[in-house]
């Protein structure tokens, strides 16, 4: 385990009546690190988070946390603590004396006890409300409140499990500021759980998409989101348009001996015809793939732009207007649908229901993708 690891799982698994829940997961969480667990729903990240936390036990593989295998350790003695859903605050408790609960239960002294409540509530900017009901308070502070709690304990790890689920879209917004600048105050390891593609890419430093069981790609943000390994990831994780086709000529390395050189192909695209594009595999002509072309990258013109080597006649079928952008459904000759992602400006109109216009992009501007 490297000593920059917090959490280090290996060949874990888990099986629910029959069904591989989880299935040979390998992850290193490092010390200090906001990680998050992303995928929908019945992936198995909140089976991996409950594992970690010891409420479930793996059937096969090993949890260490800390360099120190969690085999057998039961929850209450591991260094992690768990933020729920629903926060689960004690509704006849003061804000004090929830976040103090778990240091009475191990007879913390009470000078002890007092100091490190108010620190944990300061810690998440609640110093003024110690003496309130949770009735009292709004889903945020209530929120504050249950990652207080977690943290007084000083734990290793904190386990978050979709803790926004229960909050309007404005006040997710909120916490999600307040989330990151806690988590580099305390300086400890997140582990977070979410489906919420948006959560993940704001809030971690790197992210495991998971699905059906199974880590199918580990990254940063960025990386995740421009360099998707499989088209599950590039479906999942923002909006793509994803167009099979097959490779028909390749060209040489465009960065000789570099690791993940990439090389340039021409591709032949069911509904688009002959395109571009950059792949950071060696592919055999002839070879299947699918092109991932995000909406944002595809520039709009009513005629062709020389620089751009890629594109293709399409109609504007529907025009969203979302306030800073605008989204297009454009349809081409051959029936497919294209989603486009433009950028509204007052100083140039929306384009027309019915208007022609031409698609374009660099052949840097997709990813080539194989699975």
């Amino acid at each position: 385990m490297s000593e920059q690891a917090t959490v280090r799982m290996e060949g874990v698994g888990k099986l629910f009546h029959g069904v591989q829940a989880v299935e040979g997961v390998d992850l290193e969480i490092r010390r200090g690190e906001f990680f998050a667990l992303l995928g929908p729903s019945g992936c198995g990240k909140t089976t991996l988070l409950r594992m970690v936390a010891g409420f479930e036990m793996p059937d096969r593989g090993s949890i260490r946390i800390g360099g120190r295998d969690m085999t057998g350790v039961p929850a209450n003695e591991r260094p992690v603590n768990m933020v729920f859903q629903q926060y689960a605050l004690f509704p006849h408790l003061s804000v004090a004396e929830n976040v103090a609960f778990g240091l009475r239960v191990r007879r913390t002294p009470e000078p002890e006890l007092r100091e490190r409540v108010a620190e944990a509530l300061a810690s998440v900017q609640l110093a003024g409300l110690a003496g309130r009901m949770p009735a009292q308070l709004s889903g945020g502070q209530q929120q504050r409140v249950a990652l207080a709690r977690a943290l007084v304990n000083r734990p290793e790890l904190l386990l978050l499990d979709e803790p926004m689920a229960a909050l309007d879209e404005k006040l997710r917004e909120d916490m999600r500021q307040e989330l990151k600048t806690l988590q580099h105050r305390v300086g400890i390891s997140f582990l977070y759980v979410t489906h919420d593609q948006q959560e993940a890419l704001e809030l971690a430093d790197r992210i495991a998409v998971m699905e059906r069981g199974k880590v199918v790609q580990v990254g940063a943000p960025q990386e995740i989101y421009e360099v998707p390994q499989t088209a599950f990831v590039a479906d999942f994780v923002g909006v793509s348009n994803l167009i099979p086709g097959k490779v028909v000529e390749r060209e040489r390395l465009l960065v000789e001996s570099a690791p993940g050189a990439s090389r340039r192909v021409v591709l032949a695209l069911d509904g688009f015809g002959r395109v571009e594009a950059v792949s950071r595999s060696a592919m055999e002509t002839g070879a299947r793939v699918t092109l991932c072309l995000r909406p944002e990258r595809i520039h709009l013109a009513a005629s062709p732009v020389e620089d751009l080597v890629n594109r293709v006649l399409g109609m504007v079928e529907r025009a969203l207007f979302l306030g800073s952008e605008i989204h297009y459904h454009i349809r081409l000759k051959s029936g497919t649908l294209v989603r486009v992602h433009d950028s509204y400006s007052p100083l140039q109109p929306a384009r027309r229901e019915g208007e022609s216009v031409y698609l374009q992009w660099r052949a840097e501007d997709s990813t080539v993708l194989t699975r």
